[in-house]
């Protein structure tokens, strides 16, 4: 894969790859790159995305899904980080962090993937 090999030209352990889980479903399966990538990742954005959506309303409406409503399969995210030894920060990068209900809604779903 084409990331891998670019990261690897640097060869600096500085330089490392920011990996979107709901970015990534433009191109692929997360879960296939997580592999492929292994520990060059540095840091998780926990983001959904739905193929169908965007099919049907364009690319970007691709990301108008809550956590846990898209295409992105956690649990196999979730096994694949644990493979190659992933013990960092996730961080959510979706909409609904603006009130005390948000906030909650988006800690549940995220325990939710965490425990899949």
């Amino acid at each position: 894969m084409e990331a891998a090999s670019y990261i690897n030209q640097f060869q600096s352990k500085i330089v490392c790859f920011y990996f979107d889980c709901g970015n990534i479903m433009e191109y692929g399966w997360p879960d296939h790159w997580i592999k492929i990538l292994g520990t060059r990742i540095a840091k998780v954005h926990i983001k959904e995305y739905s193929r169908k959506i965007a099919e049907k309303q364009g690319r970007g409406a691709g990301y108008g899904v809550k956590l846990l409503e898209g295409d992105v399969n956690w649990p196999a995210v979730m096994k694949a980080l644990d493979d190659i030894g992933y013990n960092n920060w996730t961080t959510i990068e979706q909409p609904g962090g603006d009130s005390a209900e948000g906030l909650k809604d988006l800690y549940n779903r995220l325990t939710k993937i965490h425990a899949s």
